[in-house]
């Protein structure tokens, strides 16, 4: 099966007052039809940025594409004409952003603006894209779907604004979407009925789905596979199933390991002592050994992404060893 996107050695530059950084360096996957692929780590590892360089949408003049291809169905996006990446995104390719606040426009209702993309790449006249529109909130659980497309960002809760935007970026069936944190600062009750209507637009549609998340729990129960990032690279990627039962990368282990239990009893919690470094200071050698409790000489020299099977990678000088039985048991430790 060929991929429908392909991520290869993706390097980006973001101009700062002291010169270039590089937020994500040297990030390579791939997403099939009909695949869920999540991409975790702490705030700062560079998840959202590399979503904003596949839509296109890095800030102009600050932010550029510094090395490698991101291919869409064999399209490399890095070369297209501003005119044809328009009409890609939002069409064939969607997003759902963080916060629907700051990426639904206060001054015009919920029908201007998703009409407004349902004319733009579908063609429909106004009285057709009302329909349509009309038909996408019900599709996503408003109700009084009538009415509320007569209204303003601001008169809807946390939980419409994230169906509204679902509604957004399924209006023209795109062949893939990325969600990005869609469930942040929504209650647990609304954060589940979000991630079902995701699953059944997947189902119903065919639609591959790069899921941008902190949440492991999130994580276990939507994806198919798995790609860690930590400081703008990826540390760790494989299906999930695997990652969970087999974690490789002191970091993933660590993740996973900070996850409340409950038949567990603990005065403290784990956590991964330290920081992600800022992307203007990044750490010789492997990113991750200033955090580190497997910390060694080795560690002192960047460790390539290495094979532990057809499936299943970790850039960690311990995969080269052995990987599993060399880390140990975190949970264990604390």
């Amino acid at each position: 099966m060929q991929p429908i996107l392909q991520v290869d050695n993706l390097t980006i530059g973001i101009r700062g007052e002291e010169g270039e950084f590089q937020p994500v360096n040297g990030v390579s996957f791939e997403v099939f039809p009909g695949e869920t692929l999540g991409i975790v780590g702490e705030s700062g590892c560079g998840k959202s940025v590399t979503s904003l360089s596949i839509m296109g949408l890095l800030p102009q003049g600050i932010g550029r594409i510094a090395e490698g291809s991101i291919r869409f169905q064999g399209r490399d996006l890095t070369k297209l004409p501003a005119k044809e990446l328009r009409k890609l995104r939002g069409n064939e390719i969607s997003m759902i952003f963080q916060e629907p606040m700051t990426s639904l426009n206060p001054v015009y209702t919920i029908g201007e603006q998703l009409g407004e993309q349902i004319r733009l790449h579908l063609g429909l006249s106004k009285r057709e894209a009302k329909e349509r529109c009309i038909d996408l909130l019900q599709m996503v659980g408003i109700p009084r779907a009538e009415g509320i497309v007569k209204e303003y960002p601001h008169q809807l809760s946390g939980g419409m604004r994230q169906r509204v935007m679902i509604a957004m970026a399924m209006s023209c069936q795109p062949q893939l979407l990325i969600a990005d944190e869609p469930t942040t600062a929504l209650d647990v009750t609304i954060q589940a009925q979000i991630l079902d209507l995701m699953r059944k637009v997947k189902h119903t549609n065919g639609t591959s789905i790069i899921l941008i998340t902190h949440d492991l729990g999130i994580v276990a129960e939507m994806c198919d596979r798995v790609v860690v990032m930590y400081a703008g690279q990826i540390i760790e990627q494989a299906p999930v199933r695997e990652l969970f039962n087999h974690p490789a990368h002191p970091y993933t282990k660590g993740l996973i390991a900070s996850i409340p239990k409950l038949e567990e009893q603990k005065r403290r919690l784990y956590s991964i002592k330290g920081s992600v470094p800022h992307p203007s200071s990044m750490p010789s050698g492997c990113r991750f050994a200033p955090r580190c409790e497997f910390f060694r000489e080795s560690c002192r020299v960047a460790p390539p992404l290495f094979s532990l099977n057809q499936t299943h990678q970790s850039r960690c000088w311990l995969a080269e060893e052995g990987g599993r039985e060399h880390g140990g048991d975190i949970a264990a430790s604390t």
